[in-house]
């Protein structure tokens, strides 16, 4: 019976990965990229997830992040169920260089899939186009690859964008100035948060103004030096609003308003959901997050690489998008977020 029901598990998420592509208001740079590959690619080769010697890797951003540990978590859950499955995490340091190295390893090691948070881009298009040309099915997370590859599983960027800034300039009466700190340079889930952002500021809000945008790197501390140049430079005391990329950032930002004693006057948000931004938001440190059950999106993408694996389909036309449900998280509704889900 349980090999009954992975089979139908793994067959409902191939369906869904193969039709998801560019669904909806979904749309990523790597869809409309053509893939750099060699047309030489590896001959199929498929293997039976239940009996078969299967060897899977993960690459995060940084293994220290409570995003990619909670993913970590979530792969590792899921193939647990899998006695002849060998998962590796690998901690990619915030770096290209160091993703890549990991890259090559697994390719040279014969992996039979991928899972990734790209550090960058465009930095790991020729090192995921490599894993592919070998057969290795690639699954990207959050941050893209900007090359058709076989799957993105993702959490909202261009729609939390949208419902951020909805929320936020509704309670701004429609006018006012904000700021923005953004992801890394080159993540593609930064650039599409700011276009959902900006979309609907210009098209709903044209009256309020972003007086500061600035890279915080993903980082709390990054973000708490940004924050405090925005609140230093800002001595009119004008800024009512502050998107962040994530929610690592939100919380630094929150801190340098709190130091600053302007805490009461802004509106902070971030993207993810993590435990500890519930926990500002509690204490009122924080305005809201766009909240993913992380650990969810983690073993869908343990699904997702299974699914290539026992197929043997993958790299198609342009690379299809599976987006993981999320919630819109302020202190009216975060004790909806129970115990069991938060990571």
């Amino acid at each position: 019976m349980k090999k009954r029901v992975l089979s139908s598990v793994i067959a409902i998420v191939c369906i869904m990965a193969m039709l998801l592509g560019g669904c909806g208001d979904v749309k990523t740079d790597n869809q409309a990229a053509e893939s750099t590959a060699t047309e030489e690619t590896a001959a199929v080769k498929t293997k039976d997830p239940y009996t078969d010697d299967i060897k899977i890797g993960f690459v995060a951003y940084t293994i220290g992040d409570s995003v990619g540990n909670a993913w970590n978590e979530g792969i590792a859950q899921e193939l647990s169920n899998y006695d002849n499955i060998t998962y590796q995490a690998f901690d990619g340091n915030a770096s290209v260089e160091e993703q890549v190295k990991h890259m090559d390893n697994m390719i040279d090691q014969g992996y039979d899939a991928i899972i990734i948070q790209c550090a960058d881009s465009a930095g790991l298009a020729a090192s995921v186009d490599k894993a592919e040309a070998a057969g290795i099915p690639v699954i990207t997370a959050n941050l893209d690859a900007d090359t058709v590859h076989s799957a993105l599983c993702a959490m909202v960027d261009i729609e939390g964008g949208r419902q951020i800034a909805r929320s936020m300039g509704d309670a701004m009466g429609g006018k006012g100035k904000v700021v923005i700190i953004d992801a890394a340079p080159g993540a593609t889930k930064g650039e599409n948060i700011n276009k959902g952002f900006k979309e609907v500021l210009a098209a709903e809000y044209p009256d309020i103004e972003i007086v500061g945008e600035q890279t915080g790197q993903w980082l709390t501390e990054e973000a708490n030096k940004v924050m405090n140049d925005f609140l230093t430079a800002d001595t009119n005391h004008e800024i009512q609003g502050v998107l962040c990329h994530n929610d690592a950032m939100a919380e630094g930002a929150a801190e340098a308003a709190k130091a600053a004693g302007r805490l009461d006057e802004l509106m902070i948000w971030g993207l993810d959901g993590e435990t500890k931004m519930l926990e500002y938001i509690e204490q009122g440190l924080c305005t809201g997050t766009v909240y993913t059950n992380c650990h969810d999106q983690g073993a869908t993408m343990a699904r997702l690489a299974l699914c290539f694996i026992q197929t043997g389909v993958h790299k198609a036309a342009s690379t299809p998008v599976v987006k993981v449900a999320p919630i819109v998280v302020t202190k009216d509704n975060v004790d909806q977020i129970t115990p069991d889900m938060r990571w």
